[in-house]
């Protein structure tokens, strides 16, 4: 068996393949790649192939000539644009030697640079070193594909990433890695479309592994011109970041939960009988609490206190209610917040206060975080009630 691009040649039976696909040739058009392959980039002379193919009989230039352009037609072009097989005027014909692919055990694209004159030699090189390093990074899928879409490189981490080999993968559609909602939706034939038009796309969703695991990627699709602007095909990175999409959902699932207590708890504050409301500390440079804002005022608040809530909102505690701090109910707030006991007291209103309506409160703190949340209930009705008795 050889090897060279995205295609493997067998003898037994006679017959060349891009991955699962069978790449049409004649019997004469067949032998003359063999050749060509089997010389390893070498010149084969136009006299080998008439000897060879031909067996002497009188041909003329032409057959060969049509036959080498129906060997291209079928085989396409190499991602550089270039073709398979490569003309030497006047002379013959030879494999283009970045076709060739690994021999021996050697890495993707090896060919001893010495059969090559130094332009190429040294291009081969450069690439040789690229495909080295492209195929030696585990954490992200990288690989090639012709202009239609079809597969024609396939790198180590791609391998372990997707769980294909790539004699499993090359040669076919690269919309096999997708999932069947989004094949349904032709998000494949879109990426390349808009890599066509834009120059890449770039995004992330659903992809497949082997085993049908599904796994969340993020990808950049680029569109790969020569010098002239001719397409020739595609690169594609992808990148695995399912423990991400893990997170982000986890996260995204504990903030709606919350939402829900959260607005549950609104819901319940605002039909207490209680006025409630949540202040946060504030500091000093030192650390040192100086004041309060309230951060949570419930409706009930109003009906005790003569300042609408919107106006309390924000607004610092000792500034809206300075008989807090005359009353020692702010200090008592700064014992709960360093100190984490809660505070209960019952507090008389002095007469002729314009702030607050009731005349007696009993109000309850705990610590929530930097700050306290508070209730106070109206005692006022019990009180007259007494007093009346008495």
């Amino acid at each position: 068996m050889e090897e060279f691009g995205q295609y493997t040649l067998t003898s037994q039976p006679p017959e060349v393949r891009e991955g699962d696909r069978l790449v049409r040739l004649s019997p004469r058009q067949f032998a003359v790649l063999a050749l060509l392959v089997k010389a390893r980039g070498k010149m084969v002379s136009k006299q080998t192939f008439f000897e060879k193919v031909w067996h002497a009989n009188f041909v003329e230039d032409g057959n060969l000539s049509q036959s080498i352009f129906l060997i291209r037609r079928a085989l396409g072009k190499l991602p550089d644009g270039s073709e398979f097989i490569e003309t030497i005027p006047g002379q013959g014909y030879r494999l283009n030697p970045f076709a060739l692919r690994a021999r021996n055990g050697a890495s993707p694209g090896s060919f001893p640079s010495s059969e090559l004159d130094p332009i190429s030699a040294a291009r081969f090189s450069e690439e040789s070193h690229l495909r080295l390093l492209v195929d030696a990074i585990e954490d992200y899928a990288i690989y090639m594909m012709d202009c239609a879409g079809r597969v024609l490189t396939w790198n180590r981490g791609a391998e372990i990433r997707k769980g294909f080999t790539r004699r499993e993968v090359v040669g076919r559609h690269y919309s096999m890695f997708f999932v069947p909602e989004d094949i349904e939706a032709r998000i494949p034939d879109r990426e390349i479309s808009t890599a066509s038009l834009s120059g890449r796309c770039s995004g992330e969703g659903w992809r497949l592994r082997k085993n049908g695991e599904r796994f969340w990627a993020t990808f950049v699709l680029t569109a790969v011109r020569n010098d002239a602007g001719k397409l020739l095909g595609f690169a594609k990175v992808v990148r695995d970041v399912s423990e991400r999409k893990r997170q982000e959902d986890g996260l995204r699932r504990m903030e709606a939960t919350l939402r829900r207590e959260r607005d549950t708890l609104r819901a319940v504050a605002e039909i207490s009988s209680d006025a409630l409301c949540i202040s946060e500390a504030v500091r000093s440079r030192d650390g040192e609490i100086e004041d309060f804002i309230f951060t949570y005022l419930n409706e009930r608040v109003e009906t005790m206190i003569s300042i609408p809530r919107d106006v309390l909102l924000r607004g610092k505690m000792s500034e809206m209610l300075p008989l807090s701090r005359t009353l020692g109910v702010f200090d008592a707030l700064k014992q709960v917040v360093l100190t984490g006991k809660p505070f209960v007291a019952e507090i008389s209103i002095p007469e002729g206060e314009p702030t607050v309506l009731a005349r007696r409160i009993r109000v309850s703190a705990v610590r929530l975080e930097d700050g306290v949340a508070i209730a106070a209930s109206d005692l006022s009705k019990s009180v007259e009630a007494g007093e009346a008795g008495a």
